[in-house]
């Protein structure tokens, strides 16, 4: 495969950024029945199989060395519905309201669904059913038309519970909250005007963030609600599976290029009261000062980062960055880590793992450490797999792991 040029690169990976993260007038529908799960939904958007087409062989014209991109392309069929779905949910035993983005074929007929849980995000207007008309969701947009009802949650504290932080790594509120969306849909879906219905099947996918929470979801349905959900098959990409593995791994590093992971994940665990330490006990000044001020649904990573430092030395203090191992003051948020880490167990849902061997975020090791403890836990071989992808950093990555799980669900696709 040749090199691409910096250009290319980058016009590929916005045709991707959905995946680690056409329009009409909006109408809002306002609720008939008293749903369990479903409050209302906003039509966003009728996105045409021949747009899609059309953007499909732009992107193959542009990038040869990816074939599979004419491939979706002569499999794109259907129209496509855009909704914005806003629904029940809770947050630490709190009733709120959640929202998403559905996909929706528009020819009549039953579909399996498949949930896509994004990679991290700091600014609401990037949250998905903030940005549903947006080409980084073209991948997404092609599976719909291919016959997937394609759901996107935009989790807590993004969309229509923008006014609530965003519990970034907090597994139960997560899993719940996309649990709830699909029951959600499940419920929208039933009404007669809606002609594409939902099969019991259910494909799950996540990149970075998303690897973690599809994870969390596919644990937590095997588990508790096999009954509900039919699940297919779990695509899970570079996840941060191991949330103490994570810490020490940046803590201990003498730079790391994006901070604002680690400051998004213990301020978000400081919010949610989850141990009791001052933040400025975690980070020096003034570090620790700023870092509840940076997210507020506004700020980029880009610019979080700006506002931080790579320098682990001068962002933590000495007692968090070394001591944290022995120091009895952070037990609790050890505990944090682990109630919040992917609890290895016996898989009966074929899945992926993927990642790039040379991510610089999230280390490939944390992927290979997963797949041991889960064969440890009882998982069959056959049940798992893990794909390591040549070169590929946490960036560039998103895209073969994207052309790989699309091919591979597709080919389950009764």
């Amino acid at each position: 495969m040749k090199v691409l040029n910096s250009k290319k690169w980058l016009l590929l990976i916005v045709v991707f950024t959905g995946l680690l993260l056409n329009s009409c007038k909006e109408n809002n529908e306002p609720e008939t029945t008293d749903y369990e799960y479903y409050v209302s939904n906003q039509y966003k958007s009728e996105i045409t199989a021949q747009t899609i087409n059309i953007k499909l062989l732009f992107a193959q014209a542009e990038f040869p060395e990816i074939p599979q991109l004419s491939t979706f392309a002569a499999k794109v069929t259907n129209d496509i519905l855009v909704h914005k779905v806003i629904y029940k949910t809770s947050l630490q035993g709190k009733n709120i309201k959640a929202s998403g983005l559905v996909y929706l074929p528009k020819t009549a007929g039953n579909y399996p669904v498949m949930s896509f849980q994004n990679g991290t995000n700091t600014v609401n207007s990037d949250a998905p059913s903030e940005s549903s008309g947006s080409d980084n969701w073209l991948m997404l947009q092609a599976l719909a038309s291919m016959g997937f009802i394609v759901v996107v949650p935009d989790y807590i504290g993004f969309g229509e519970s923008a006014n609530l932080p965003h519990p970034y790594l907090h597994a139960e509120s997560t899993t719940q909250s996309i649990l709830d969306m699909l029951r959600a849909v499940n419920e929208l879906t039933a009404e007669d005007k809606v002609e594409a219905k939902p099969t019991k099947d259910l494909f799950i996918f996540g990149y970075s963030q998303g690897g973690w929470a599809t994870m969390q979801l596919q644990r937590e349905i095997e588990k508790n609600h096999s009954e509900e959900f039919d699940l297919v098959a779990s695509s899970c990409a570079a996840g941060p599976y191991s949330i103490g593995f994570m810490n020490d791994f940046i803590a201990k590093s003498a730079e790391y290029p994006m901070p604002y992971f680690l400051g998004y994940l213990l301020n978000s665990y400081h919010s949610l009261e989850l141990f009791p330490n001052k933040l400025n006990e975690l980070f020096q000044e003034p570090y620790a000062t700023k870092i509840p001020t940076l997210y507020n649904g506004t700020n980029t990573g880009g610019t979080i980062n700006a506002a931080l430092t790579t320098n682990m030395t001068n962002l933590l203090t000495s007692e968090f960055r070394t001591g944290f191992d022995t120091n009895t003051n952070f037990s609790v948020l050890k505990s944090a880590f682990v109630a919040n880490s992917v609890v290895p167990w016996n898989i009966s849902t074929p899945t992926r793992l993927y990642h790039g061997s040379a991510d610089e975020l999230i280390p490939p090791a944390l992927s290979t450490k997963m797949l041991q403890d889960l064969k440890t836990a009882g998982t069959p071989n056959e049940k798992i797999e893990l794909i390591v992808i040549p070169g590929a950093t946490h960036t560039t990555g998103v895209i073969p792991v994207g052309i790989s799980t699309i091919e591979w669900f597709m080919s389950l696709k009764k």
